[in-house]
């Protein structure tokens, strides 16, 4: 009867090792996905990828991304490690961080100069702006993707 246990014992461990547990693939947004979903993810560790326009200067701890010709930008400051590598310009990177916002303020128009050319695709005139939400992400760490 241990004979059996033990055959049995050792199936069982063979079995639930060589079992592979399924990966789910995480999230990866576009810089122009996170300014279209970035009120419901502020506050949340999330993937962005990028076009890595500029690194700052002053020891590259700020990259900044972008994802279309058109688009916004993402600043993602270098907090979990201590700066961008150079190469990280004119290349995609995919930034691992904690999302944040911020309102900047805005020269706000007088009514009378208030148009559509102020405002974004689809906005209508307001002659009141007063800030425009920015995102940023807080990088724990971050990939230079192959092209």
């Amino acid at each position: 009867m241990k004979k059996i246990l033990f055959v049995l014992a050792a199936g069982l461990m063979a079995l639930t090792a060589c079992q592979k547990k399924a990966e789910v693939a995480p999230t990866v947004y576009s810089v122009d996905e996170v300014y279209v979903q970035g009120d419901s993810l502020v506050g949340d560790t999330i993937y962005v990828e990028g076009n890595c326009l500029h690194l700052c200067k002053h020891g590259g701890k700020k990259a900044f991304l972008r994802s279309s010709e058109e688009g916004e930008f993402i600043r993602a400051n270098a907090v979990e490690f201590e700066s961008f590598a150079g190469e990280c310009v004119n290349n995609n990177v995919r930034v691992y961080g904690i999302l944040r916002a911020m309102e900047i303020p805005v020269e706000q128009p007088k009514a009378e100069e208030a148009t559509e050319e102020h405002h974004h695709e689809g906005e209508e005139a307001c002659g009141v702006c007063s800030t425009v939400k920015k995102f940023y992400l807080d990088a724990v760490s971050y990939e230079i993707l192959a092209e």
